[in-house]
């Protein structure tokens, strides 16, 4: 019985991976399409067209405006209008353009239009292109040409003299991980080269790992703050819930009342607001049905008293959204704004400002210890996907009870 459900678990993998194949493809063709329209675009006249239908011969025929013309051809065939633009591209471009440079373009078009993909994640992306790659050797080499010693002696020179964190150094090489499986899933390379290269000889920055959070100390006074104020916005009501939930600020964001069982004391968390930049340059809030984690990130955690609390409190206002933490006109909140009212009340508190990250780093800091590090209960709890994040928060607890340890051993 298990060994049937194995196999069926390995066809369903294997239909979704061909379907995210296929809608990799399905874009990349569009792309294509686009950028020959765009070419074609100055030499296009009122009424005329480039690619046509040749109903008789069941064929489409190609029309290459003289300008752009590389030989004596002006007309070719194509048995598809997909196949038409395609054969145009070639004509155009050559033949599909495989450098780095070229392939981190494909790459970063595609992660602008995934929903999945916030645009100050596309931003950060092209920063570090633009500060380690976009001037290197590799950047204007083949995929098909570049040897691993060539992208490891490139690593090696961003890390010389040990200025990256191990951390920073993953951030760059993500992205040559991304244009290598670009190649792969397009049949130019066989392997993913950048995944598979051995970097563990390089040399890095040391950093301060004490991992610097709210203490439960800082908590209590946030808290007693808020618990004084006798008019609280958004902000604040949200700020109240951060310390209640073990919640990202994108989660909270998305919280609605129906998310919510009063009776069963419970909460469901399977949704975010990221940014997204629009066609005005600007980016903008949008929610997606899922967190973080993706479907493995939904959960439904226990609300505490104080929990319950404040939401009954939100509730009891004059004006109730379908949102549960939101502006006064409805809208999501800004987390820029939210760290500024979260440095007041900081302030009021007496406490050190730490963004509203570190909440979330508290939460799940504490739950490990009240846990015992019970890796599942963190993971789950958080919305982890990767043991090894959580790992990350258990580590810093696990940190912490060794430094008591060796302050009480030596009075």
């Amino acid at each position: 019985m298990d060994r049937q459900k194995s196999i069926s678990n390995d066809r369903l993998l294997l239909n979704e991976s061909a379907e995210i194949d296929d809608m990799k493809n399905q874009y990349l063709a569009k792309q294509r399409i686009l950028r020959v329209k765009e070419a074609l675009l100055p030499y296009k006249k009122e009424g005329s067209k480039f690619v046509t239908y040749d109903q008789f011969n069941d064929a489409y025929k190609i029309r290459i405006p003289k300008s752009l013309r590389k030989d004596d051809r002006s007309k070719f065939t194509a048995k598809s209008e997909q196949e038409a633009y395609d054969k145009l591209y070639t004509y155009l471009y050559g033949e599909y353009s495989d450098t780095i440079s070229d392939l981190y373009e494909k790459v970063i078009d595609y992660k602008s239009s995934d929903p999945d993909t916030s645009s100050l994640t596309v931003d950060r992306y092209n920063q570090l292109w633009k500060k380690y790659y976009a001037c290197s050797d590799i950047s204007a080499k083949s995929i098909k040409e570049l040897k691993a010693s060539e992208l490891k002696l490139f690593f090696k020179t961003i890390c010389a003299g040990r200025t990256l964190s191990r951390k920073a150094f993953n951030n760059v090489k993500s992205i040559m991980n991304m244009i290598y499986d670009l190649a792969v899933e397009s049949d130019l390379v066989t392997d993913n080269l950048s995944r598979s290269l051995n970097c563990k000889d390089l040399k890095f920055k040391a950093v301060d790992n004490s991992n610097i959070r709210y203490t439960n100390e800082d908590r209590d006074a946030i808290l007693d703050v808020l618990a004084s104020m006798s008019k609280k916005s958004g902000y604040e009501y949200g700020i109240e819930l951060m310390f209640c939930l073990c919640i990202r600020i994108g989660e909270l964001k998305a919280l609605r009342w129906s998310d919510i069982d009063f009776r069963g004391k419970t909460i469901k968390i399977s949704r975010e607001v990221v940014l997204r930049k629009g066609s005005d340059g600007k980016n903008h809030p949008v929610e997606l049905n899922h967190t973080k984690g993706g479907e493995r990130g939904a959960r439904v955690i226990p609300l505490s008293d104080r929990a319950l609390f404040v939401l009954k409190c939100l509730k009891e206002q004059s004006i109730v959204y379908e949102h549960i933490v939101c502006t006064k006109e409805g809208n999501p909140l800004n987390t820029g704004h939210f760290n500024d009212h979260l440095k007041v009340i900081t302030a009021k508190a007496g406490v050190p400002y730490l963004s509203s990250h570190k909440i979330r780093f508290w939460s799940v800091s504490e739950l490990a210890r009240a846990t015992g590090g019970d890796l599942q209960t963190v993971m789950y709890a958080a919305g982890h996907v990767d043991k090894n994040t959580t790992l990350h928060y258990i580590r810093a607890v696990q940190k912490d009870t060794k430094l008591d340890v060796i302050r009480s051993c030596f009075g």
